[in-house]
């Protein structure tokens, strides 16, 4: 991809490889047993999300992609441009987006803020039936805490993934839109790529 040069070419690999990393985690709950991915890779993956997809918006406004694919009244430009990019790049962003919907609905039934301690393994909630409301908290076994604890692992990592996915895709729209800018430049030409150049 000739537009992808520079820092372009390196925070588009570098989202893309947070992204499959948010994506091993998070078929590695589908795994029988125990969750064995740290936690702290988990908070990690979901924390980078903030810097890196910040960074993202920052160089699509500068770029200008923001308001000629992203600006209002610009979705058939948008959905032009999605069409044209190499057929691998839009079969890795189906495959993302199809593996996190299955992330979150498989999920979403089961997940919850589970703890253990001494006591055995729980998860706690704000009872609001009872007077006066107050936190209760449920016990689990340890199948069931292990099956929850995956459960909220693999939302996480499927929000991240998505993220890190469409950080990945602004930067493609931004190194497009720098790219039309120099060739502005040189040739005297106007306007958004709206058949972006792939080698």
């Amino acid at each position: 991809m000739g537009e992808l040069r520079g820092g372009y070419r390196v925070y588009f690999g570098l989202a893309l490889a947070l992204c499959g990393v948010d994506l091993l985690c998070m078929a590695s709950t589908w795994l029988p047993g125990e969750y064995t991915v740290p936690k702290w890779l988990v908070v990690g993956l979901s924390v980078s999300v903030f810097p890196l997809f910040a960074v993202a918006l920052i160089c699509t406004f500068i770029s200008g992609a923001g308001v000629q694919l992203m600006g209002r009244g610009n979705t058939d430009r948008l959905l032009r441009y999605v069409l044209l990019l190499p057929p691998a790049l839009k079969l890795t962003y189906t495959f993302i987006i199809c593996l996190a919907a299955l992330g979150f609905a498989t999920g979403a039934e089961t997940a919850e803020d589970v703890r253990a301690d001494a006591s055995g393994y729980y998860y706690t909630y704000w009872d609001k039936t009872a007077h006066p409301q107050h936190s209760a908290r449920v016990e689990l076994t340890e199948p069931e805490y292990y099956e929850a604890l995956k459960s909220q692992h693999r939302i996480s990592c499927a929000g991240s993934a998505l993220f890190h996915a469409f950080g990945s895709f602004l930067i493609l729209t931004s190194a497009s839109a720098a790219a039309v800018r120099t060739r502005t430049a040189t040739d005297g030409s106007y306007g958004f790529a709206e058949q972006p150049r792939w080698p």
